[in-house]
């Protein structure tokens, strides 16, 4: 019997044609082999995937703000090449050292954004503070309503500023009604102007502020809003443009109660906004408008709001305030008492704080720093704070 050369042996036949049951198993690790080379294809792409998850979302908005030190302004001194504090009509006085206002820079505000990676590298920076959208800005807020009320209460707090320095001093004033801001955009934009002193709404004249605002909206719908106002020492008649709004006419501007004094008084500060420098700006005025310095030539900060009757209100951002003075190089500051709970620990390494709650208080305090080159003996946060 011939063997046929082109038959292979059984041994190898049995290997080329498997049983069924060899096939499965066959099969069976083919499987295993190719997920096993799979596998790491798998990870790489999972681990890219992943990778531009992260990457998207740190770029994603959250409703946060970020609260940093601004820069701390000397008011006796130069904003942007500006003087600052213009008094015209009274007799003012040279002086020396300094009385900064001190400022927050708040990242995240209407029309910005900040991202998961700037509020996480904020928590753990002691400078910074991480605060819930809605707790600075109300929902709904556009960037200039935001730009208005600031500027609004900027200009309040310089009214009342100047206000309390001149009853420090006996220097009598009138009351008014004014302009505070006006919204950019708005109706009255290009009419009235902030700073403008009502006079009359449509021909007649109010004693208060709600009195004017009555006045206002018994508009008609459709009309503008007749008005006579002083800007500058002189009165204009205007025809004020306005738009209907929950029923009312609304110009977009800002009415508040002011003042008008016997001086011209101007503090400049740019587009800073907001009412917290409204103790510094009172020492300000009073500090020009008496002989001699009133700091001795110190460097003194401070913030805090003002009252008519000169009590210094609490404001938000301190820890920052404070911070953005110590850069700035000044060596005492002046703290709302009604902030000392946020102060204590938080004082930065050769900056002395000295807890005042009016004007009297934040009055005493740098004329005593100017006097003996110490805080020593005015009160401070701890003592507040132990009371």
């Amino acid at each position: 019997m011939t063997e046929d050369p082109t038959d292979p042996p059984r041994a190898r036949r049995a290997e080329t044609d498997p049983s069924p049951a060899r096939r499965v198993q066959n099969l069976l690790a083919q499987s295993l082999d190719d997920a096993q080379l799979a596998r790491p294809a798998l990870a790489v792409v999972s681990l890219l995937l992943l990778c531009v998850m992260i990457l998207v979302g740190s770029f994603l908005p959250v409703p946060y703000v970020i609260e940093r030190p601004g820069p701390a302004i000397d008011v006796l001194g130069e904003w942007d090449g500006e003087e600052i504090l213009v008094i015209d009509g009274a007799e003012t006085h040279p002086t020396e050292g300094t009385l900064m206002m001190t400022t927050v820079s708040v990242d995240g505000g209407p029309g910005y954004r900040v991202t998961p990676v700037e509020v996480v590298a904020a928590w753990f920076d002691r400078s910074k503070q991480v605060l819930p959208k809605e707790a600075v800005f109300p929902d709904g807020q556009t960037r200039e309503q935001t730009a208005l009320n600031n500027t609004a209460a900027m200009s309040t707090s310089q009214q009342g500023a100047v206000a309390v320095a001149l009853d420090e001093l006996g220097v009598e004033y009138e009351s008014v009604v004014m302009i505070a801001g006006v919204e950019e955009g708005a109706p009255a934009d290009g009419t009235l102007e902030g700073g403008d002193v009502i006079v009359s709404v449509g021909g007649e004249t109010a004693s208060s502020l709600e009195g004017y605002r009555e006045l206002i909206r018994a508009t008609p719908e459709g009309e503008t809003v007749p008005m006579q106002v002083r800007r500058g020492g002189e009165e204009l008649t205007l025809e004020v443009p306005s738009e209907m709004a929950d029923g009312a006419p609304r110009m977009g501007v800002v009415l508040a109660a002011g003042y008008e004094f016997p001086m011209d008084v101007k503090i400049v500060v740019g587009d800073i906004g907001g009412p917290s420098a409204g103790m510094i700006f009172s020492l300000s005025v009073y500090d020009e408008l008496t002989a001699g310095a009133l700091t001795g030539g110190h460097q003194i900060a401070g913030t805090g709001t003002i009252a008519v009757d000169g009590a210094v209100g609490p404001i938000g951002g301190i820890r920052q305030k404070m911070v953005g003075a110590e850069e700035s190089e000044a060596e005492f500051f002046l703290a709302p008492s009604a902030n000392c709970d946020e102060v204590v620990g938080y004082e930065p390494d050769g900056l002395e704080v000295v807890a005042v709650t009016n004007f009297e208080d934040a009055l005493t305090a740098t004329e005593t720093i100017a006097e003996t080159g110490s805080a020593e003996g005015l009160p401070t946060c701890e003592d507040v704070n132990n009371e």
